[in-house]
């Protein structure tokens, strides 16, 4: 079997456990694979996993206005965890009255109660303005969210009027210490939000860190950023092929376990940006199933997402 079909089996397997949990309501366990009971995984779909759940309930909202959503969005990412909005936030953060004091005081008490952030991703180490407080990554956060409030409306037309293949380089020119895969991911929230850019996942593409390390393990060797970015959307074009294959061979059929989610931009199959998502999963199952060592993050007999 070739590391293609294994790539693709994973994904339906990965998202049977999403299937049998969510839909079926079966209990654990939800997979024979002893790899997807004992670890954590990321769903196939982006927008099934909790943090985005917790983030696009709002951006469905049509009462708010693009900017305000698009200024949450970039606060969420920044710290990414599922309560960011109830608990760090307390609420939807309005950008024309953001008062730092205010939020650095907030912050700051959330802080001695337990982490601000996720660790599904590392963020800018180098200070927003390194006058005040420098090594408080939260501190440097809400001061380039102070600026970043002021700018919304110019940041909120140049990112509505620009094609989907120079959203990055305006969301990138706006909000400070993002890097090129934050400023991916803020992208993809706002093309949920329905009001901020006028296209999907499928018309963009950041291949992340991790997505990069999966292309290498599927095709052997070292990938360039280009390279990568080719392979990625190779796998997307031949999704029908290797799930038909994968069907043959095993009997899984993806149209049984898939989102039927009318909406989803990616059809009957996965969105660019959901492969994308799946490479970096792919490679920590990997690793796993062959013995190499990764973040341990796993249940007793319970709770996949």
């Amino acid at each position: 079997m070739t590391r293609i079909a294994e790539f693709f089996e994973f994904v339906y397997d990965r998202q049977e456990v999403w299937h049998r949990r969510n839909v079926l309501k079966v209990p654990t366990p939800w997979s024979t694979d002893e790899v997807l009971q004992n670890y954590r995984f990321c769903n196939v779909y982006r927008e099934l996993d909790g943090g985005t759940l917790a983030l696009t309930k709002y951006l469905s909202d049509k009462t708010v206005s693009a900017e305000k959503k698009l200024f949450n969005i970039a606060a969420y990412r920044f710290f990414n965890r599922r309560d960011t909005i109830e608990k760090l936030f307390g609420g939807l953060l309005e950008p024309k009255s953001f008062d730092f004091g205010f939020y650095e005081k907030r912050f700051d008490a959330c802080k001695r109660e337990g982490s601000l952030f996720s660790n599904a991703y590392l963020i800018s180490s180098h200070p927003y303005n390194a006058s005040y407080r420098p090594k408080d990554k939260h501190i440097q956060i809400l001061l380039m969210l102070a600026d970043l409030a002021g700018k919304m409306s110019d940041f909120c037309r140049e990112l509505s009027e620009a094609p989907a293949a120079c959203g990055l380089s305006v969301v990138e020119k706006y909000v400070a210490m993002a890097g090129p895969f934050l400023s991916g991911q803020i992208l993809l929230d706002a093309t949920y939000a329905g009001n901020i850019v006028g296209y999907t996942a499928n018309d963009f593409l950041v291949v992340g860190p991790g997505a990069h390390w999966g292309l290498n393990i599927i095709f052997g060797r070292k990938l360039n950023k280009r390279e990568a970015e080719e392979k990625c959307r190779y796998l997307y074009s031949v999704q029908a092929e290797e799930m038909e294959k994968l069907q043959n061979r095993t009997g899984k059929n993806w149209d049984a376990v898939r989102w039927q989610n009318p909406d989803y931009c990616g059809g009957r199959y996965l969105a660019l940006h959901d492969i994308q998502n799946s490479l970096c999963e792919f490679r920590k199952y990997w690793r796993l199933k062959n013995g190499e060592k990764a973040k341990k993050r796993y249940y007793v007999k319970k709770a996949l997402r």
